[in-house]
């Protein structure tokens, strides 16, 4: 399946184009020409990572978010003083990759200047999370 690919360094986006990363900018924003795109911290090679669960997700939603287990010690504060270590069974983080539609991250791109901000981007989306393994 074709789709967009996108890394993300240091809250800028770049755009895999022919084999090389381009700094993402209002020309380059018509290569997102894949229905799809997908937006990570490392480059994924091998298997395509849009699997039926994940299409099927995108299907509904403007953007699908991966989560997996929370690794660390999870402690709640109060007054900066330990009250409580939280079983970290029970939570989970976002991590990558995101799966988008490219329609919405146009739209989104256009709004924000190109600006890439996770909670914002979260913020003003339709996303529902998956835990997939990568």
């Amino acid at each position: 399946m074709e789709y967009n690919f996108l890394l993300l360094e240091d809250n800028k986006l770049s755009i895999k184009n022919s084999e090389k990363f381009l700094s993402l900018n209002h020309e380059n924003l018509v290569n997102l020409k894949a229905e799809y795109s997908l937006i990570s911290t490392y480059e994924i090679k091998g298997k395509n990572p849009f699997s039926s669960k994940v299409l099927e997700l995108l299907k509904n939603n403007e953007v699908v978010i991966n989560i997996e287990k929370v690794s660390s010690a999870l402690k709640e504060l109060e007054d900066n003083k330990i009250i409580a270590h939280l079983n970290r069974e029970n939570f989970r983080k976002i991590s990558f990759p995101i799966f988008v539609q490219s329609k919405y991250l146009k739209n989104y791109f256009k709004i924000s200047g190109l600006k890439f901000e996770l909670s914002s981007f979260l913020d003003n989306s339709n996303f529902k999370m998956i835990e997939l393994d990568f």
